[in-house]
């Protein structure tokens, strides 16, 4: 038996294809019956060094990451919350950062990544299946968030941002 799990936007785009197909009903009904409900949640928990990521981190930010990881189809981990500005000058210097100016510095980013099979992963589909479930989150709660990923000069998936 092989499980899948599908994003709302796959599960879409297949009932779309098979609209015409009542025969396939079947298969379709059977390729959906494991996939997450962004509602009822995905079975996902932060681990500790994640919890231990987010200490300093805004609260509003910390809550949409703890709600996030429970209805999100793909697991992850947070990679940096708070940081030093020292930390922040060894990032620009190597070019994994562009500013001095950064939301991390204040408590007011995290970046996280996704996991495959328990390793991180920096495979764009990834943050994209995990992106709207945040974005989703955020308005539900209220918080005003910047997902990195959709920066057009210089995309960064792990990052995401409220307001200082």
């Amino acid at each position: 038996m092989i499980t899948l799990t599908l994003t709302q936007a796959e599960i879409d785009d297949l009932t779309d294809l098979l609209k015409d197909r009542p025969d396939l009903k079947p298969l379709l009904d059977r390729l959906t019956q494991n996939t997450p409900n962004p509602k009822t949640g995905s079975g996902f928990r932060l681990g500790a060094t994640s919890k231990a990521r987010l200490k300093g981190v805004h609260p509003s930010l910390t809550k949409v990451v703890e709600e996030a990881i429970k209805r999100t189809p793909i697991d992850f981990t947070v990679l940096e919350g708070l940081r030093t500005k020292e930390r922040q000058r060894q990032l620009v210097a190597k070019g994994a950062s562009k500013t001095m100016n950064s939301y991390h510095i204040t408590g007011h980013a995290v970046d996280i990544a996704p996991l495959v099979d328990g390793k991180v992963t920096w495979d764009w589909k990834y943050y994209h299946q995990i992106a709207p479930v945040i974005k989703q989150v955020a308005k539900e709660l209220g918080v005003n968030i910047t997902w990195g990923g959709d920066w057009k000069s210089f995309p960064d998936g792990p990052h995401w941002q409220v307001p200082r």
